[in-house]
């Protein structure tokens, strides 16, 4: 099977990338220039931030707050090239999706805005899944971006789970001081 094939036919996917599809459509029909423009990339920075919380606290920290959550995450170091442990269950997204638009059209009350806030969000979770993705197949990736980032990745889950939480980027990880293998 494809790498594409693969990664496109799971439930997760696609339901990112249907939402995703109706938010560009959507961004496009209210697009207001630069505030559209700042809004994606103000929904592209919430994914960022919630990528790295979630997985150092969430999913290793803290298991108590999700256990469910906790104990998938630790099936997928258990098994780290397995897809069936790659991506979690459209379920989850599409709770945490239900609550996240209102939240957003509580702050913002500007539908340009919050469509744009959640577009950008959407976007860059499909990076992050296609990220996550190409670190556990057999898969090498094209750019030298990818191939630091793969790498990370990896060294988190077979040196130290508790550095280089950062599967789509390192920001976090280099703000909070998570961008080396601990001192033992």
């Amino acid at each position: 099977m494809s790498k594409y094939h693969e990664f496109f036919s799971h439930h997760l996917i696609r339901f990112v990338m249907g939402m995703s599809l109706v938010g560009v459509v959507l961004t496009c029909v209210y697009f207001n220039g630069y505030v559209t423009i700042l809004s994606l990339v103000l929904g592209a920075l919430v994914f960022v931030v919630s990528e790295y919380l979630v997985h150092r606290y969430v999913l290793h920290e803290l298991p108590w707050l999700a256990p469910a959550l906790h104990r998938g995450h630790d099936e997928h170091h258990q098994h780290p090239m397995e897809l069936k442990y790659l991506f979690g269950p459209v379920h989850y997204d599409i709770l945490l999706y239900s609550a996240y638009i209102p939240l957003v059209w509580l702050i913002f009350r500007e539908l340009s805005v919050v469509v744009a806030v959640v577009t950008g969000t959407l976007l860059y979770q499909l990076y992050y899944q296609w990220m996550h993705y190409v670190a556990h197949r057999p898969i090498v990736p094209l750019t030298p971006w990818g191939k630091w980032m793969k790498r990370k990745h990896l060294l988190h889950h077979y040196k130290d789970e508790a550095a280089w939480y950062g599967v789509s980027n390192p920001v976090m990880d280099y703000l909070l001081g998570t961008n080396k293998e601990r001192e033992r």
